[in-house]
């Protein structure tokens, strides 16, 4: 079986070549350059995957995962550019590959998309699932929502179509916020967080890894929540890593209200995703393709310690 991976340089899609080459599937793998995205046997450097012929790209291919996609907006673009990016890159792109592909005889596309096209947090006590009514609050998480109904409506008993909705990825080489709270757990550092009582999802890389290939195998076309583990709060993940890194507990019980602003102040809307909630419920997906997660959250810790101190 061949399967084409775009964004296969990225921290998701790399994940997905080495593992699928590990499986020993045959990998096409899409890139910008000519830089190796690990060990597949074919690699394509397209360029700009906006201007790309996307028919060379999945010509001859079982599967396609499409892992590339626009998540931040420059500080100094103006927000009509940035929504117009978004859709461009989020939304039109994944829908004409998905088009080449079916029409190209490409059996399964898989669309990594996020819970941002639901919602990038969750009232507090409450866990989002694949039924919830999306309500994306963000330019990146309309875009995927818009992109995932578009792909999902090309859909066909000869065409599966898969998106899957994960929360946070974790894994060496992590970055965004997650890489905030790594760099001050490697220096010991006390953080306040033992007030705020959220809750959050994450996924490892690997797994997201293992559910992208199991659904390029699949017959069930649909959007899927996809995580592999329980909800945890900021302060208990900050434990996890200070003891991961040898250090005791340093995780102080400030007042929530004065923690919560010295964040805002800091971080600016980073500080939601450092204290907010965004609990989800991959069940749904584990059930409908008999998928259990290959990497439990503490070794996918580990691994993350481990990457950070390379």
């Amino acid at each position: 079986m061949r399967i084409a991976v775009t964004g296969a340089a990225g921290f998701v899609g790399g994940a997905i070549v080495e593992q699928a080459v590990t499986s020993g599937l045959k990998v096409r793998a899409i890139v910008r350059d000519t830089h190796p995205a690990g060990h597949a046997d074919e690699y394509v450097a397209c360029g700009d995957l906006l201007t790309a012929d996307p028919v060379p790209l999945v010509h001859g291919c079982e599967a396609v995962i499409h892992c590339a996609a626009r998540v931040h907006r420059t500080r100094r673009e103006d927000r009509a550019a940035g929504v117009s990016s978004y859709k461009s890159m989020n939304v039109d792109l994944p829908v004409r590959l998905a088009k080449a592909a079916r029409a190209h005889g490409v059996r399964n596309f898989v669309q990594i998309s996020s819970v941002a096209a639901l919602a990038s947090s969750t009232p507090v006590g409450m866990v989002y699932g694949d039924h919830t009514q999306p309500r994306p609050a963000t330019p990146y998480g309309k875009s995927k929502l818009a992109a995932d109904e578009a792909l999902l409506a090309l859909a066909t008993n000869e065409f599966v179509v898969t998106c899957l909705r994960p929360p946070a990825v974790i894994g060496p080489g992590v970055g965004a916020w997650f890489a905030l709270l790594l760099k001050a757990a490697a220096r010991g550092l006390p953080l306040p967080l033992g007030s705020i009582d959220n809750r959050r999802n994450f996924i490892a890389v690997e797994n997201l890894a293992d559910a992208a290939l199991t659904a390029a195998t699949a017959e069930t076309s649909g959007a899927f929540i996809v995580t592999d583990s329980q909800p945890v709060s900021t302060g208990e993940l900050y434990r996890r890593l200070l003891k991961g890194f040898g250090f005791r507990d340093r995780v102080w019980n400030w007042p929530a209200a004065p923690v919560r602003l010295a964040a805002a102040a800091a971080l600016g809307r980073r500080s939601e995703s450092l204290l907010g909630n965004a609990a989800f419920d991959g069940t749904r997906f584990a059930h409908q393709f008999d998928w259990s997660p290959p990497v439990a959250f503490e070794r996918s810790l580990e691994g993350t310690i481990a990457g950070s101190r390379c």
